[in-house]
This record gives C-alpha cells, structure tokens and sequence, in this order.
C-alpha cells in the first residue's frame, strides 16, 4: 500500500468520523404534508450516524476503484 493510498484512507475515514458525529435529526415540521409525516418512522441517532459513515466510505471505496479502474484502462 502506497503513501498516497494510505493517505487517501486516512482523510476518508477522518472526513466520515467527523459528519457521523455532525449527524443530527431534521425538524419535521412540515406544511400541507401531515399524512406523510404520520407514516415517516424517526431513524434514530445513532443509526443515523451509522448509516453515515457507512455512506461515506462506501462512496470513497467506489470512487477509489473507478479512478484505479480508469487510470490503468482495460484490462484483457
């Protein structure tokens, strides 16, 4: 594993750490909308922060593979 690569997981996992904690439940106050938000469950916190993070380094792996995809072209 490269410096570069490395480095890249660190900033990452630091980036995802720190909006799961940012993570805090929207208001629900909605206009015109009281069916929907009767039939809308609260995630809770965290779960939400779980889910995430979890997005967060999801997105960085499928960004990281498509650039190494590209970057070394075809591959017979």
């Amino acid at each position: 594993m490269s410096l570069r690569s490395l480095l890249y997981w660190i900033i990452c996992l630091s980036f995802a750490v720190f909006v799961a904690q940012a993570a805090e439940p929207a208001s629900a106050e909605w206009t015109g909308a009281e069916g929907l938000q009767n039939k809308l469950l609260p995630v809770p916190e965290p779960g939400r922060a779980m889910l995430l993070f979890a997005g967060v380094m999801a997105m960085a792996f499928t960004y990281r593979r498509a650039w190494l995809n590209w970057k070394t072209g075809p591959q017979a």
